[in-house]
């Protein structure tokens, strides 16, 4: 979790959106369900991983379908590592080779609205909407592009959505104590 300065801004951000989506966070693994015997697995991967710290900067994008700050550190990749070896075959494929940390800002496939309540909400089929989101969101953060914000990272958490297509919510937290 980032500190909770730039946590209250992202969602202060999200929500002149209407677009709200989770508590900020640097995703570590993409979700998925698990069973108690990977959630243990989890829980002892983490409890037996050192903190670390993390850099949040740039904003990118993952095409059209998602806007978010850039993660760095080498902590995450070993954590991600861990964890994915943790949940063993239900990884995705392209979990490890794949894994591109980062901080959500803003999903394509959920609703925003730009410019307040008359404006309407608009979501992954205009184009012109998710540029005007995307560059939103870089003059929004353009202080981390040019100073990444360094933090701590202490603890992972896992986040589930329930039902499908609702946000996600916090559903346990699991210290590093490596």
């Amino acid at each position: 979790m980032p500190p909770a300065p730039l946590s209250a801004r992202i969602v202060g951000w999200q929500q002149a959106l209407a677009h709200a989506i989770t508590a900020p966070h640097v995703t570590l693994k993409a979700p998925g369900h698990l069973s108690a015997a990977q959630l243990d697995a989890c829980a002892e991967a983490c409890r037996t991983a050192p903190a670390f710290e993390v850099g949040l900067g740039s904003v990118q994008t993952f095409g059209e379908r998602v806007v978010f700050l850039e993660a760095v550190g080498a902590g995450l990749h070993a954590l991600h590592a861990r964890l994915v070896a943790a949940v063993g075959e239900s990884a995705t494929p392209f979990e490890l080779t794949g894994y591109h940390p980062h901080l959500t800002l803003a999903l394509g496939w959920r609703p925003f609205r730009l410019g307040g309540p008359q404006e309407g909400e608009h979501g992954k089929g205009s184009p012109e909407a998710w540029n005007e989101v995307l560059e939103h969101a870089r003059a929004s953060f353009a202080d981390l592009q040019a100073t990444p914000l360094s933090f701590a990272v202490t603890e992972a958490a896992l986040f589930r959505k329930d039902p499908p297509g609702q946000p996600y919510h916090e559903v346990t937290r699991w210290n590093l104590e490596g």
